[in-house]
């Protein structure tokens, strides 16, 4: 694992982004995923000053949950689902600051093929798939499905949200800290080529409004084994993006299990050369969270 991937301790006041797991399907704990990490999706976003967001709920969660365990009872914690596949929820049920009562936190997420996260989460954490239910202090928020044109405020955070094109439903989210006009989007498990207009217009104007995106987090398979009708985007395809909508910064993520180390440092090569302030995520990353060009990765 990366040496800066050690996340026990918090800075406090500054901004920060983390990425508690970069993988995508299945997590992958061999010694050939030891750099960029086998946990699978979940993304910590904090203020500094106790609002923490935390996007999915895939293994990558127990990596991040030195950082917001010790959330205090006054912050309640926002947790937002991109969508319900198991690999963006198989680290919920097991975390086990859920279980205690100091602790809140508010799960949200639009409604997707039916299903809102009350059902979906409530299905998933009881018998017979797990022995405990979530405590019902613990509040459910259904968001509206309109793109772009709702926002929900959570603590120094306004958030905004739009539909992408995968199996089942999925959504992209983005965060604006609005005392520092700092931004963030979050998209991952969207299929670009197979996108219509509409989904393809969401996705841009997300990343535009209201202001250009300082850190875009996206999805990004290798063109070489990307697989038409999956529900996937590619590396080039995420720089499209960034490129499009003038990104100061682009981060690659969910790198498939096939992903070796040795994979993904040559990927990281290819990649640089189209977008040389381009990365790929690793688990334990931090992105020092600024607006603009003040932005810095360790």
């Amino acid at each position: 694992m990366h040496e800066s991937a050690d996340i026990t301790t918090t800075v406090k006041d500054a901004m920060q982004i983390v990425l508690g797991g970069v993988r995508g399907s299945a997590c992958m704990p061999h010694t050939a995923f030891q750099h960029y990490g086998g946990a699978t999706t979940s993304v910590l976003a904090d203020d500094g000053r106790g609002t923490r967001v935390v996007f999915d709920a895939g293994s990558g969660l127990q990596t991040l949950a030195p950082q917001i365990s010790d959330t205090n009872a006054e912050h309640t914690l926002l947790m937002l689902f991109t969508h319900y596949h198991l690999d963006h929820l198989i680290g919920l049920p097991s975390f086990a600051p859920l279980y205690n009562p100091a602790w809140h936190v508010i799960f949200a997420a639009p409604i997707r093929a039916g299903n809102t996260p009350e059902n979906a989460l409530r299905q998933l954490i009881t018998a017979p798939y797990w022995p405990s239910q979530i405590p019902q202090h613990h509040r459910f928020i259904t968001l509206p499905d309109h793109c772009g044109s709702s926002t929900y405020e959570h603590g120094s955070f306004t958030l905004r949200w739009c539909a992408v094109h995968h199996h089942s439903g999925c959504h992209a989210y983005r965060l604006d800290h609005r005392a520092t006009g700092a931004s963030m989007v979050f998209a991952t498990d969207f299929e670009w080529s197979a996108s219509n207009a509409s989904e393809r217009d969401g996705l841009l104007r997300l990343c535009r409004e209201p202001g250009t995106v300082d850190v875009l987090i996206a999805e990004g398979n290798d063109p070489s084994t990307h697989r038409a009708g999956h529900g996937h985007s590619t590396w080039p395809e995420a720089v499209e993006i960034a490129e499009a909508v003038g990104a100061h910064q682009l981060i690659i993520t969910h790198h498939g299990p096939a992903d070796t180390d040795n994979i993904l440092t040559q990927r990281e090569q290819n990649l640089k050369k189209r977008l040389p302030s381009a990365k790929l995520g690793y688990q334990g990353m931090r992105i020092d969270w600024r607006h603009q060009n003040e932005l810095q990765t360790k």
